[in-house]
C-alpha cells in the first residue's frame, strides 16, 4: 500500500480541488448552456431530475467505501475484492434510475420521464468510479480520477455545445453533455485501479463483502438519511412554488451540490489518517482533530462568503436574466458553505472511532425536524423557507456530533465553540444582506473575517507543519 502521511493528503487534497475546480468550471458553462437552451418550464424538470439523481447517489456507494477505506488502511486481507463491491453498486444504481425516472414523473408529469432517465442513467457508469474510487483513496490518488474527471467534463461540454448549436432537445444535451461522458470516464478508471497499489494487495474472498456489509449497515443508514433530509425539499419546493419557482430555487441548490462534494474530497482525504491515527491516540482529546475541525469551518467560511458577495453575478452567469431570481436563494442557503464542511468533518471522524451507529441516530433525529420544518416551513414560504430548512437541519446533526468534543473540555471545547462561531457569524451576515442592512460585498466580508479571526491560527500551524514534513 501507498506510504501514507499529511503531505499526501495535503497533495491529493490540492489534486482534487483543482481537478474539480476545472469540472466545475465546465459544468457553470453546461448548466449555462442548459438554462438558455430549454426554457424554464424544461429546466424545472432537468433540475428536478437532477436533484432526485444526487439524492438517489447514496445507493452508489451505501457505506461500502469508508469501510473499505479503513480495511485497506489496516488490514488489507479483511478487504473485499473490488469486482465483487461492484456488482453490488451496479444494481443498486439500477434501481435508482427507474426511481429517478418514476418520482420525477410523479412530481412534473408523465413528459418529463424520458428527460429523467436519460439524466439518471449517469448513475450506472458513476457506480463504478465510485467502486474504483475507494481503492484510489486508500492510496491518496484520488486526484487522479478528479483529473479525469475534469477531462471528460470538458469533453462532455463540446459535445453539448455542439448539440445546443444544432438545435438538439433536452433529451441529446442530456445525453451527449452528461450521461456518455460518464460512461467513457467509467472505462478510462478501470485502468487506474488496476495500477493503484492497493488493488495489488491480497483481499479477502467474497464472504468479505458479507461482513464488509453488515459493518456499513450503520453508515449507509446514515448516508440515506443524509441525502434525505439535504434534498427532500425538491418535493416540498415543487408543491409550493410555480415552474419559475422551482427553477430558481434549484439552480442555487446547484451550488450546494458543489459545497457538498467539496466537503467529500476534504473529508474523505484526512479519513485514512484519522482511522490510521485511531490506533494509538484518541482522536477526541487529539489536538489535530481540533486543527482540521477548525481548519474545515475556516475553508467553509470561505466559500460562505463567496457566495454571499458574488450570489447575484453567479446566477446570472448560470441562469440569464430569466432566472435572476436564484440570487436570493443563494444567499440563505450560503451558510451552508461552513455548516456542511464541519458536519462532514466530524461524521468522518464517528467513523474512524467506528462509531457510526451513533451517527446514524443523529441522522435520524435530523430528518424527523427536517420533515417537519419541511411541512410548517416549506410549504408555506417555499424555497425562502427551504433554504433555511437546508442549513438548519445541517446545522442540528453537526450540534449533536460534535457533544463529545464539547464534553471533552479544553482544547476540543475551544475549537467547537470557535467552529460555532464561525457558523453563527455566516448565518448572520447571510440574513443581513436578505434583509439589505449589508450590501454583498460586505456580508462576504464580515463571514470571512469571521472564519479567519477564529480559526486562522489553527490553519497557519497546519500548514507549517505540512511544510516541514514535506
Amino acid at each position: 500500500m501507498a506510504s501514507l502521511s499529511a503531505r499526501t493528503a495535503a497533495v491529493t487534497v490540492l489534486g482534487q480541488t483543482v481537478g474539480r475546480g476545472l469540472t466545475v468550471a465546465a459544468v457553470i458553462a453546461s448548466t449555462a448552456i442548459v438554462t438558455r437552451s430549454v426554457g424554464v418550464d424544461t429546466y424545472a424538470d432537468w433540475a428536478t431530475a437532477l436533484s432526485l439523481v444526487a439524492m438517489l447517489a447514496f445507493l452508489l456507494d451505501p457505506g461500502l467505501s469508508p469501510i473499505v477505506v479503513r480495511r485497506l488502511a489496516q488490514d488489507p486481507s479483511t478487504a473485499p475484492p473490488a469486482r465483487d463491491t461492484l456488482r453490488i453498486r451496479l444494481l443498486l444504481a439500477a434501481g435508482a434510475v427507474l426511481t429517478v425516472g418514476a418520482v420525477t414523473g410523479a412530481l412534473r408529469g408523465l413528459e418529463a420521464i424520458p428527460l429523467a432517465l436519460i439524466l439518471g442513467a449517469q448513475l450506472l457508469p458513476r457506480a463504478s468510479v465510485l467502486n474504483v474510487g475507494a481503492w484510489l483513496q486508500a492510496d491518496h490518488r484520488l486526484h487522479r480520477q478528479s483529473a479525469l474527471e475534469a477531462v471528460m467534463a470538458a469533453i462532455g461540454l463540446g459535445l453539448l455545445v455542439l448539440a445546443a448549436a444544432l438545435g438538439a432537445d433536452a433529451e441529446w444535451l442530456a445525453l451527449v453533455g452528461f450521461t456518455l461522458p460518464a460512461l467513457a470516464l467509467a472505462l478510462v478508471m478501470r485502468r487506474e485501479l488496476a495500477l493503484t497499489p492497493s488493488a495489488k494487495l491480497p483481499a479477502g474472498g467474497r464472504e468479505r463483502v458479507r461482513q464488509v456489509l453488515r459493518e456499513a449497515a450503520p453508515l449507509a443508514g446514515a448516508l440515506v438519511l443524509v441525502s434525505l433530509y439535504v434534498r427532500l425539499q425538491v418535493v416540498f419546493v415543487n408543491a409550493a412554488e410555480d415552474a419559475l419557482g422551482v427553477a430558481e430555487y434549484l439552480l442555487a441548490f446547484q451550488f450546494v451540490e458543489q459545497l457538498l462534494v467539496v466537503a467529500g474530497i476534504l473529508a474523505g482525504a484526512l479519513l485514512p489518517l484519522l482511522a490510521a491515527r485511531a490506533a494509538t491516540v484518541d482522536l477526541i482529546a487529539d489536538r489535530v482533530t481540533h486543527d482540521s475541525l477548525l481548519g474545515m469551518a475556516v475553508i467553509g467560511s470561505a466559500a460562505t462568503a463567496v457566495l454571499i458577495a458574488a450570489a447575484e453575478p453567479l446566477v446570472r452567469l448560470l441562469g440569464g436574466d430569466e432566472l435572476e431570481g436564484a440570487a436570493v436563494y443563494l444567499v440563505l442557503l450560503a451558510p451552508m458553505g461552513a455548516v456542511v464542511l464541519v458536519a462532514f468533518f466530524l461524521g468522518y471522524l464517528y467513523l474512524a472511532l467506528g462509531r457510526a451507529a451513533a451517527y446514524l441516530r443523529f441522522n435520524a433525529i435530523a430528518l424527523a425536524f427536517n420533515l417537519v420544518l419541511q411541512v410548517t416551513v416549506t410549504l408555506q414560504y417555499g424555497g425562502l423557507g427551504a433554504a433555511r430548512v437546508t442549513w438548519l437541519t445541517e446545522l442540528l446533526v453537526g450540534a449533536l456530533a460534535s457533544a463529545p468534543l464539547w464534553r471533552s473540555r479544553g482544547l476540543a471545547r475551544s475549537a467547537v465553540a470557535r467552529a460555532t462561531g464561525i457558523i453563527v457569524i455566516g448565518i448572520a451576515a447571510a440574513e443581513l444582506v436578505h434583509a439589505d442592512v449589508l450590501a454583498p460585498v460586505a456580508g462576504g466580508a464580515l463571514a470571512l473575517v469571521a472564519g479567519l479571526a477564529l480559526g486562522g491560527p489553527e490553519v497557519l500551524r497546519t500548514l507549517r507543519a505540512l511544510r516541514r514534513r514535506a
